[in-house]
């Protein structure tokens, strides 16, 4: 790959980060404005829009630490052999964007 085709990439891709997060902005403004409509079903000419109202339920930061503790002490009487058997490694690759530091990165 050519120093050229990575920098356009580079530019492609931050490009891509800013307009999704002023995307973001825009889709959080839209929801505020939506806050007072009721649940339900609502058209326009174009779309479809489906309101729900629910609930989730979920540990409080007590209950979540306790589990935890409870995890932790449950992992530490497994054998390493065991908990090496049972462990799966997926691959992740992570891109962030950031500013130029004017360094030649390439080597």
């Amino acid at each position: 790959m050519t120093t050229s085709n990575l920098t356009a990439l580079i530019d492609a891709f931050a490009d891509l980060k800013a307009r999704q997060a002023a995307l973001e902005i825009e889709e959080k403004n839209l929801k505020a404005a939506l806050a007072d409509v009721p649940a339900g079903n609502y058209e326009s000419d174009t779309y479809r829009l489906s309101i729900i109202d629910s609930v989730r339920d979920g540990a409080d930061k007590e209950l979540a630490a306790e589990i935890k503790q409870a995890v932790e002490a449950y992992k530490a009487t497994l054998s390493r052999q065991y908990l090496c058997a049972h462990t799966t490694h997926t691959p992740i690759r992570t891109h962030k964007i950031g500013a130029p530091t004017g360094k030649d990165l390439a080597q």
